[in-house]
């Protein structure tokens, strides 16, 4: 057997007392915020699996301070037998140095897995001090590993599907172990797992494995044969974690094969339905919009079963890039997906779009911006763009031969950029105007979005619908985090009109309007400058009428009331009571547009 470098600090398999295994995702604290959203959904299937073969599993999402002082008071109450940590491409180098501090601080095993695992090499083995890597699927290779660490079974240069180094310092990669097949087999993960408490949302996958080959994605290079799970085998997952746990409100279907099947598809449709009768929740899923586009009246039927939010891979708004990317799609699809989305009445769409990654120019730039602009005046409101910068995935089609995408990686390790900053650049493009392209898209996409709520086009339900999403389901959003957030009159009034009975002077019964209340949004004294002796606010001058209307809606009065009592001020101005009542009228609904009231009932 291979020189086991570490203390063993487990008696072999007792039957009172399971072996504990924390399985860790740390971040450095910039993510911190991030942390609340995150599902480990790999790291609560690996427990899922070492919990029914006789181990207690613990899950672990946060910063890696946070994670040393668990260790610190899980191991002064009971032995810890491994740690598993998920290594992806930005955590790669903190599990290098935290793995180290582990196994010498606390003599215990470290193991390692996640999409990074297959590039690791002896230089990162040495320094972290990890017994093994899993690569690929690691539910059996992470039990033998543990096998192998608490009950001193097996030798490591049998465990199939890892990589670590030999007692000649040699790094050794095993055979490469196949893919579970029978996904129905696995046991189903627990909210219990938590080490961190519960969350919001519970991510689950339908299956693994992609047919798709897209150039620049980890899943392009490691995608084994498509795999999935029955229909009623996730419900049956779903049911029991909204049982167990009645604050999840958002179900994340977080893989690629999702929507491969119409069939398939329309049978999740049938059963959310059937749970979202018994269960308050809204779900979210991938999409290929080469496939959605071959049938998008599935679109309804998926909004109508409690899609709220979906996400496409758009990448670019070059044809060219499209097909280099290996997407399998174009660019006709991807706007008749995202017409379809808007035609449902979907509340978010979100697309990727890559700055600088394979063949980039300034005049696929310049295509990229003008579709974009185009998707946001299809769908304003709807779409939500976010952008990334290329990042050299290992085994990805274009981190493997760079040249034949026109690209040149400059960083491959990725330690001058934290998604922040470009790593590689193209024929045309250095790393500086990547990063200025990416920089000026952004400053685009926020003003192109503000003209379209300025300019009247985004709906009214459409703002409604991101704000009950934000409040009660905790979604988040490019425009509700970028645009409407920034504008304290629309978010404060939204924000009313959302978490309370309150409503637009339209929304109110037109006959009972005078029996409402108007309520302006505003403290009058941060809103109101006085340029000699006049009032504005945000620019606007009011007019005397204007100013006496805006100062009586206070909540106090119905609007019946405070007509009454302006007229006996204004009268003189005016032929008739109904006159006036009309004028009034009109102004308070420009209030409204304005976003400066709401109305309440009482």
């Amino acid at each position: 057997m291979d020189d086991f470098k570490y203390k063993n600090t487990c008696e072999p398999h007792k039957k009172e007392q399971k072996p504990f295994v924390p399985l860790f995702f740390i971040q450095r604290p910039l993510f911190k915020d991030s942390f609340k959203y995150i599902e480990p959904l790999g790291l609560m299937s690996l427990a899922a699996f070492i919990d029914d073969k006789g181990y207690e599993p613990g899950v672990f999402t946060g910063t890696s301070i946070d994670a040393l002082n668990l260790l610190k008071s899980e191991s002064e109450r009971r032995p810890i037998a491994a740690i598993g940590f998920y290594c992806d491409f930005e955590n790669v180098s903190l599990i290098e140095s935290f793995g180290g501090l582990i196994a010498e601080k606390f003599s215990i095993p470290v193991i390692v897995g996640g999409p990074q695992a297959s590039a690791l090499d002896k230089d990162f083995f040495l320094r972290s001090k990890a017994l093994a890597a899993a690569i690929g699927e690691g539910e059996e290779t992470l039990f033998e590993l543990l096998e192998f660490i608490v009950n001193k079974k097996g030798e490591l240069n049998r465990i199939k599907g890892i990589t670590y180094i030999d007692a000649h310092g040699a790094l050794i990669s095993t055979a490469e172990r196949e893919p579970i097949g029978d996904l129905d087999s696995l046991k189903h993960q627990k909210r219990s797992y938590s080490l961190t408490g519960p969350k919001s949302n519970i991510a689950i996958l339908t299956g693994r494995g992609c047919p798709f080959r897209c150039a620049f994605c980890f899943m392009g290079g490691a995608a084994k044969k498509v795999r999935l799970r029955s229909v009623g085998n996730v419900i049956s997952e779903i049911r029991t974690s909204l049982d167990e746990n009645p604050g999840i409100k958002y179900v994340w279907f977080a893989d690629d094969t999702f929507t491969l099947s119409r069939e398939r598809l329309e049978e999740f449709c049938v059963e959310l339905s059937k749970l979202r009768r018994e269960k308050d929740f809204v779900w979210f899923c991938e999409g290929h919009p080469g496939l959605i586009a071959r049938w998008p009246e599935m679109i309804k039927r998926m909004v109508d079963s409690g899609l709220a939010r979906m996400q496409i891979g758009i990448e670019s708004g070059s044809a060219r890039l499209i097909d280099l990317y290996r997407k399998q799609t174009n660019l006709a699809e991807i706007e008749k997906v995202v017409c379809a989305c808007r035609d449902a009445g979907l509340a978010q769409l979100c697309g990727n779009i890559i700055i600088g990654g394979a063949g980039e120019t300034a005049e696929t730039l310049n295509e990229t911006w003008n579709f974009i602009d185009r998707l946001l005046c299809i769908a304003p409101g709807m779409l939500d763009i976010s952008f990334t910068l290329f990042t050299p995935y290992p085994g990805a089609a274009i981190t493997e031969c760079p040249r034949d995408f026109g690209i040149e990686i400059a960083d491959r390790a990725s330690l001058t950029s934290i998604g922040d900053f470009p790593v590689s650049r193209t024929n045309e493009l250095d790393i500086y105007d990547i990063s200025a392209a990416k920089y000026d898209f952004t400053e685009k996409l926020v003003s192109c979005m503000k003209r379209l709520l300025v300019d009247g086009k985004v709906p009214h339900e459409l703002i409604m619908s991101h704000y009950r999403l934000s409040g009660l389901y905790g979604i988040s959003s490019v425009w509700h985090r970028a645009v409407y957030s920034q504008d304290p009159f629309l978010n404060r009034k939204y924000s009313l009109l959302t978490g309370s009975s309150a409503e637009t002077i339209g929304g109110a019964p037109r006959d009972q309007i005078y029996e409402w209340r108007p309520l302006r949004v505003f403290s009058l004294w941060n809103a109101v400058a006085w340029r000699e002796m006049t009032p504005e606010i945000s620019g606007y001058v009011l007019s005397p009428l204007e100013y006496q209307l805006i100062l009586h809606c206070s909540g106090k009065l119905k609007l019946g009331e405070i007509v009454e009592r302006l007229y006996s001020m204004f009268m003189d101005a005016f032929e008739a009571f109904e006159e006036f009542k009309d004028m009034a009228f009109e102004i308070l609904r420009d209030f409204d547009k304005k976003n400066w009231i709401v109305f309440t009932k009482y």
